[in-house]
């Protein structure tokens, strides 16, 4: 054995490759030729027995072959790499119709060549490899603009040992926009506003629905994904675009609301002499339009309210406040400088709810309200100026549910429609006139719609002599507060021929001279079908007697009031439809329940005058015409005149001078004049009701009192009866005396030499309350006939403080209301003369100037701040007049004189009396006065036609 030899000194092989080496011994005639095999690592490369190598894994490895004979040996050297491999994620891929840049993931670690199909060429692009062995194979894809399409793109192994790879692109058609619609044409936005407009492309599938927004006018509004923002006031198209295909809105851009109310709140500011209002704080000023006078602004929902109250609005109200379309509340009040009418745009107002027009100078309403569907309450008072009818198209609005017009000037007739507010109707106190609708006199609210239309201003009304008007009443079942059993009004009144509905107050001098007689009367005629329901109305001082029953029940019981129907008013005071404001008041029904008689209303009823009528003269008299008289009288006439001119001191000054009051009687005769007889306790009761309240309680020590005994002739005043001084009482408390006869008498008085500064009180033997005063200007006296309703103190004690008390002596001035007008400036002159001259009625004024009303003083002083004021009304006028007090003996006889009239009686008492006075004095004694509660009696709506005693007489 020489030697052994390989066919191969070097392999080259790739993982999990074979070859086979072939082994040579020599010589060849070699006897032993057998060899062995043996790899150096095996775990790179293994050999087997026949020299066959197997490459395991990249590395080297040396494969020795060896002779068995002799060792001798021989290598090869093996040298194994990685396997060749290309392998991708997926082979078919989706492309967008839009095209795009599609990526597939590769690896690999030999070369390969890309390669595709040739008819995709045009559309499907190889771009790059991305990485040496593991990456990405980047495609480009063309957009598709036509039909769908598929492409091959071959990834192929440079060494031809592995399998090509072939990748599958496909791209969808291309679907075309056919239409872009957007969900509104047109939109109005205010500035700073933003809205999203929504734009729909069809068809749903199309390939590209992307929208593009522009504006047009980009200094207007600005859009961005379809939310448009307004910029500026102006006008812009916005514009909605997708593929070839768009739609467009127009907007229009509107000052903010805030700022579109401002800039009309400032027209309306400017046009109605906005810089000279007595209100005007913020007005222009302020950004928030909160904080401007009478503005009510709701910014969550832009609801406005605008109230005007004595602000010194002037003018028209301007067109321009038609476009406050979100004004809800409309009041102007206490504004007489407003002139003319609503102007037409006052009907864009459409979601106004109220309206309320008080003491303007307005003249009339257009017919503008058609379209004002959510107005549901109107109220138009003391607009005496505005007049014209009633609008037809205010009427008929459905949603109307209050409409008060009181004291205006409305002509013509009633629109039909308005019967439906029932009791949420008041038409009174304007010029209406002719028939009332049919309407109006059907249903059971009947009373109330009557009531809220009869009551015109004087000179108009309607033709209501041929209309039964039902009588008001509580409905339901009246509880008898002295039985304990239940009754019901329209039983009562079926039952019986007359029935008399009256309200009376224990307090009331009225009530006190009335509820007797009536009491008598219901006795000597309840067997002819006469009926009496009463209450009683009003609380006394303090409202006890409103709340205290069991106090009603025993004043009832004690008076003899207990024999007909009595209820508790506070019980049923929601069901009446009338308040019967003042005591006393009346009605009487026929069986039917119609009225007969009222004091109730005072409605124009010239044909069968059955309104306005005082229960304290009218009542008995009208029942005298149904059933007979109140007295079987005879004519008594006096025998004796003996005591006729007889003095009487009653009381003599202890401080003073002395002041000369004298009372005397007239329709008495010498029947009365015994000692301690009628006559002298009548004057001595006279005397103590005089002085029963300050100032005279307090000065009566000043004063000189006596009484005169008149014999008559008659005892009853009226007609054919003769009477010593004339005295007699007529309709309203208004009546006459013989005024020189009373003097002549008063001059029986020794030391009394003459009328001048004299007060002479004449009590008159009647039974209805009344009471009037002359008062003498040369004199400076007054004389005051005063009803001593049947010699009842108790009854009589008010009229004698008011007309003695206030007219006669202090010449004060009467504080109610009986017209229900400006005060003329004849009236106005002479009161303000005769106050310059003598001093007269300084509890009146007719300015409301604080600064130079009468009792200017009095407003200053602290001490008077809740008693004294400048209340306007009084004068017997509703305007133009002005009283320092809500209530007084001069106005509605609460048992109170208001300080600027005690002021007035203490002067004269001083100056009378012969003693210095001053205002610094009287305000030291007035502290008895001050802090005490100010009334006796009720307060009532209104001094309007109060039953009070008639207007003093004057007399050069």
């Amino acid at each position: 054995m020489t030697g052994v030899s390989l066919n191969e000194s070097t392999l080259n092989l790739s993982e999990g490759e074979s070859r086979s080496l072939t082994a040579t011994v020599a010589p060849d005639n070699a006897t032993n030729k057998a060899v062995t095999w043996k790899s150096s690592n095996t775990g790179i490369a293994t050999v087997d027995d026949n020299g066959k190598v197997t490459a395991v894994k990249e590395g080297s490895a040396t494969i020795t072959v060896s002779t068995a004979d002799g060792n001798k040996t021989a290598t090869c050297d093996v040298t194994v790499k990685e396997k060749p491999i290309i392998t991708v994620t997926g082979n078919t891929a989706e492309v967008p119709v839009e095209g795009g840049s599609v990526e597939v993931a590769i690896q690999f670690n030999t070369s390969y060549t890309v390669e595709i199909e040739e008819h995709a060429q045009s559309w499907l692009h190889f771009v790059e490899t991305k990485a040496m062995q593991s990456g990405t194979l980047v495609f480009k894809v063309d957009a598709n603009d036509g039909d769908a399409r598929t492409g091959k793109a071959v990834v192929k192994d440079n060494d031809g040992k592995i399998e090509p790879i072939t990748l599958t692109f496909e791209q969808k058609a291309w679907v075309a926009v056919s239409s872009v619609q957007l969900d509104r044409e047109s939109m109005e936005l205010e500035i700073g506003e933003e809205q999203t407009l929504k734009a729909t492309v069809s068809p749903d599938n199309a390939t590209d629905p992307t929208v593009k927004w522009s504006s047009d006018n980009e200094t207007v509004a600005t859009v961005k994904d379809g939310t448009v923002t307004a910029v500026a006031v102006g006008t812009a198209i916005i514009t909605a675009k997708a593929g070839d295909k768009e739609a467009t809105c127009s907007l229009t851009v509107i000052p903010n609301e805030e700022e579109r109310i401002k800039a009309v709140l400032m027209e309306i500011y400017n046009s109605m002499d906005g810089p000279n209002w007595v209100k005007q704080k913020n007005w222009g000023t302020d950004e928030d339009i909160n904080l401007w006078d009478g503005v009510n602004y709701y910014y969550g929902n832009h609801v406005l309210e605008l109230i005007f109250d004595g602000v010194g609005l002037k003018g028209e109200i301007p067109e321009c406040i038609g476009e406050l379309d979100n004004l809800t509340v409309l009041i102007i009040q206490n504004e007489p400088g407003i002139t003319g009418t609503l102007p037409q745009s006052f009907g864009k107002l459409v979601n106004l709810k109220c309206l309320s027009l008080y003491r303007t100078s307005m003249t009339a309403l257009p017919d503008c309200f058609s379209g004002m569907s959510k107005l549901e309450e109107v109220q138009l008072l003391f607009n005496e100026q505005m007049t014209g009818p009633i609008p037809e198209s205010l009427a008929n609005l459905d949603n109307l549910k209050r409409f008060v017009a009181k004291t205006n000037a409305f002509t013509g007739s009633i629109p039909a429609s308005l019967a439906r507010l029932g009791r949420e109707l008041s038409l009174i106190d304007n010029h209406l006139s002719g028939q009332i609708p049919e309407t109006f006199l059907t249903g059971d609210d009947v009373p109330y719609m009557l009531g809220s239309i009869l009551a015109q201003a004087e000179g108009y009304g309607f033709d209501i002599g041929g209309i039964d008007i039902p009588g008001v009443w509580p409905g339901g079942d009246i509880q008898d507060i002295i039985t304990g059993e239940s009754f019901k009004f329209a039983d009562v009144v079926s039952k019986n021929k007359y029935t008399v509905y009256i309200s009376w107050a224990p307090w009331c001098p009225f009530s006190k001279a009335l509820m007797p007689r009536l009491r008598d009367y219901y006795k000597k005629y309840s067997k002819d079908g006469l009926e009496v329901i009463a209450t009683v109305i009003t609380p006394d001082d303090g409202g006890l007697l409103w709340r205290d029953l069991d106090w009603q029940v025993r004043d009832i019981n004690e008076k003899g009031y207990g024999e007909w129907y009595n209820y508790y008013f506070a019980d049923y005071y929601l069901d009446v439809p009338c308040y019967p404001y003042g005591t006393p008041k009346a009605e009487v029904y026929d069986s039917k329940g119609n009225t007969l008689f009222s004091g109730f209303f005072d409605y124009p009823d010239p044909v069968r005058d059955r309104f306005g009528h005082p229960a304290s003269t009218d009542l008995i008299p009208y029942l005298e015409t149904i059933f007979g008289p109140e007295y079987e009288t005879e004519v008594y006439e006096s025998k004796d005149y003996s005591k006729d001119g007889e003095v009487m001191t009653l009381q003599k000054a202890t401080v003073g001078e002395g002041i000369n009051i004298v009372f005397m009687g007239d329709a008495y005769t010498d029947k009365d004049m015994g000692k301690n007889g009628v006559y002298e306790t009548l004057m001595k009761d006279s005397m103590e009701e005089f002085f029963a309240i300050e100032p005279y309680k307090t000065f009566r020590n000043r004063f000189n009192v006596y009484a005169v005994k008149v014999v008559s002739p008659n005892g009853w005043t009226g007609e054919g009866y003769t009477t010593a001084l004339g005295a007699v009482f007529t309709h309203g408390s208004s009546g006459t005396g013989d005024i020189q006869k009373c003097y002549d008498y008063a001059m029986k008085v020794p030391g009394i030499n003459d009328s001048k500064n004299l007060l002479v009180t004449v009590l008159v033997n009647a039974s209805n309350s009344g009471g009037i005063t002359n008062m003498s200007e040369s004199l400076q006296s007054g004389v005051a006939f005063v009803s001593s309703e049947r010699n009842n103190p108790e009854g009589f004690g008010l009229i004698l403080r008011h007309e003695a008390g206030g007219h006669g002596f202090a010449f004060l001035d009467d504080e109610y209301i009986y017209y229900k007008k400006e005060a003329p400036q004849d009236h106005i002159d002479h009161r303000n003369s005769m106050y310059q001259k003598y001093g007269w009625y300084s509890n009146i004024d007719f300015t409301n100037d604080p600064a130079k009303v009468k009792w200017s003083a009095f407003l200053s002083d602290e001490r008077y701040k809740d008693e004294v004021g400048i209340i306007e009304g009084g004068s017997l006028y509703l305007k133009g007049a002005y009283r320092p007090s809500e209530h007084s003996m001069m106005n509605d006889n609460y048992e109170y004189y208001n300080a600027p009239s005690r002021w007035a009686i203490y002067q004269r008492i001083m100056i009378l009396s012969g003693e210095q006075y001053s205002f610094e004095k009287f305000l030291e004694y007035d502290a008895v006065n001050r802090g005490k509660k100010q009334s006796s009696a009720p307060r009532t709506r209104s001094a309007v036609k109060w039953q009070s005693s008639a207007p003093p007489v004057i007399t050069p």
